[in-house]
């Protein structure tokens, strides 16, 4: 089983990256504080617990509505995912890491996608794994000296898999647009509302779309299989998590998928093998002592703040085979809920134990664009209008309001949370979504622009259908609500 050990360096390195992320997704989620996590925002706390909530679901953040108890939680998850960056007791703050995620994503579920679910299982199981045993604090205070880089433990099988079940799963659970008509690409590439400028200089080239589509299937159905080759296994696991990086990049220069491509990269760096992790040591031998001294000088000023001193490890057999015999039951119960997605799948997961994975949150579906893309697109309008009359569009207040498609419609969304809101806001299921957010946009808009204040606001999502063939669907003007004085 040599071939399917990890080197624990490459195990640091990724818990590098994920806190890296961490720490990036709650600065991008803080410029939204007030908007998506308090009860002056878009979901007050007793709507998402009529709407958006689950009886099994974990969240400190539905504490308080108050925006200012919220930067304090944003905060002290920051403070975690940098202890876990610098590797200081790590297994702690890598618990309480995935926990404070756990309840950020449950406060607001509206606006989570793949990537949120992706960072939040591999942080899971990271719990398990010894991942500050090198690149660490923990290392440095604890005066360690390890020979052995490889590792090969439950628990890095059970990442390994959940690797697997986003590329390959998501691949089977796709439908003919991606494995027989090959058309797929084209309907993405369609979708103004997360497709990039450069896609329309790709969508003039059907028969190139066509083979993109191909190959983009039949890279998530089969990457994997480079991890579980015996034969020159170092060279196949470097090539697959190469080719994921590839993959990720060029999603993430063409869709706007917000922290997605930088997840799926971070995530996979764990898998890298000790040959490339040897090229990669020779290659930053000069900044080693720089790197040593910065995380010494890390060490030392979180010991001095938490006072911690690293006791001599112990071990306690009965322990280690309840915590293994643990991780082998949610292998196989992640296992079963991720074979149960599927379409050809008639037995499901039994209901008496859902609630299993709706706590701890492992319930995953990996349906990206699948089974088939959504067709669904358009933009959304603003319409404002003051007591005298005059009206005009929040998004665009100094032009006269119109209702041509503007030119970049991913423009006009501040980033991916705020587009996948919008995408939830136009589904009938979601009707409670539309006046919080009518009311909550004119209210700031009125706080803001007092000598431009609005009595009425309506929010207009003008719809267009992806056609097939290149057809042309004339927008469809949808008053999806309107708030009054």
């Amino acid at each position: 089983m040599n071939y399917l050990s990890f080197d624990k360096r490459a195990l640091a390195l990724m818990r590098m990256c994920i806190a890296f992320v961490l720490m990036l997704d709650l600065g991008i989620r803080a410029t939204d504080l007030e908007a998506f996590y308090s009860n002056t925002g878009v979901l007050p706390l007793p709507v998402m617990a009529e709407h958006a909530w689950n009886p099994y679901y974990i969240s400190i953040h539905s504490i308080s509505g108050l925006w200012q108890v919220q930067l304090f939680l944003f905060l002290v998850a920051f403070f975690f995912a940098m202890l876990l960056f610098i590797g200081y007791r790590t297994q702690l703050f890598t618990f309480l890491s995935w926990f404070m995620l756990l309840s950020l994503h449950n406060r607001n579920i509206l606006i989570l996608q793949g990537g949120d679910d992706l960072l939040r299982m591999v942080l899971f199981w990271a719990m398990f794994i010894p991942w500050g045993e090198r690149y660490s604090c923990d290392r440095l205070l604890g005066n360690k000296t390890i020979v052995n880089t490889k590792l090969f433990t439950v628990a890095t099988i059970a990442y390994l898999l959940q690797v697997c079940y986003i590329y390959t799963g998501s691949a089977l659970l796709k439908g003919a647009e991606w494995n027989t008509d090959f058309t797929a690409l084209y309907y993405t590439y369609s979708l103004d509302q997360i497709a990039f400028p450069v896609t329309k200089y790709w969508s003039a080239n059907p028969g190139f779309l066509k083979s993109l589509t191909c190959a983009a299937y039949y890279f998530e159905l089969l990457v994997p299989l480079l991890f579980f080759i015996p034969i020159k296994h170092a060279c196949f696991r470097t090539a697959g998590v190469l080719l994921i990086i590839g993959f990720h990049c060029l999603n993430g220069l063409t869709l706007f998928i917000g922290l997605f491509p930088l997840i799926g990269i971070a995530t996979a760096t764990g898998i890298l093998p000790a040959a490339f992790m040897n090229w990669f040591e020779n290659r930053l031998r000069k900044l080693k002592r720089t790197i040593i001294a910065s995380f010494h000088g890390f060490a030392l000023l979180a010991h001095r703040i938490i006072r911690w001193k690293p006791k001599s490890e112990i071990e306690y057999p009965l322990l280690d085979k309840i915590k293994t015999a643990l991780l082998i039951f949610l292998i196989v119960f992640v296992f079963d809920w991720n074979f149960s997605n599927l379409n050809f799948v008639n037995s499901k997961l039994s209901d008496r134990f859902r609630f299993i994975g709706y706590s701890l949150r492992l319930d995953q579906n990996w349906g990206m664009f699948a089974p088939n893309v959504f067709k669904n697109d358009g933009w959304f309008i603003l319409e404002g209008q003051t007591a005298n009359g005059e009206t005009f569009d929040l998004l665009h207040p100094d032009q006269p309001l119109t209702f041509s498609k503007p030119a970049s419609i991913v423009g006009m969304f501040k980033n991916d949370r705020w587009r996948k809101y919008s995408e939830n806001y136009i589904f009938a299921d979601n009707l409670f979504m539309r006046g919080y957010f009518c009311n909550f946009s004119k209210r700031k808009w009125n706080e803001k622009h007092p000598d431009r204040y609005i009595t009425t606001l309506r929010v207009i999502f003008m719809e267009e259908f992806s056609l097939p063939d290149y057809k042309y669907s004339s927008p469809v003007k949808n008053m999806l609500w309107e708030c009054l004085e």
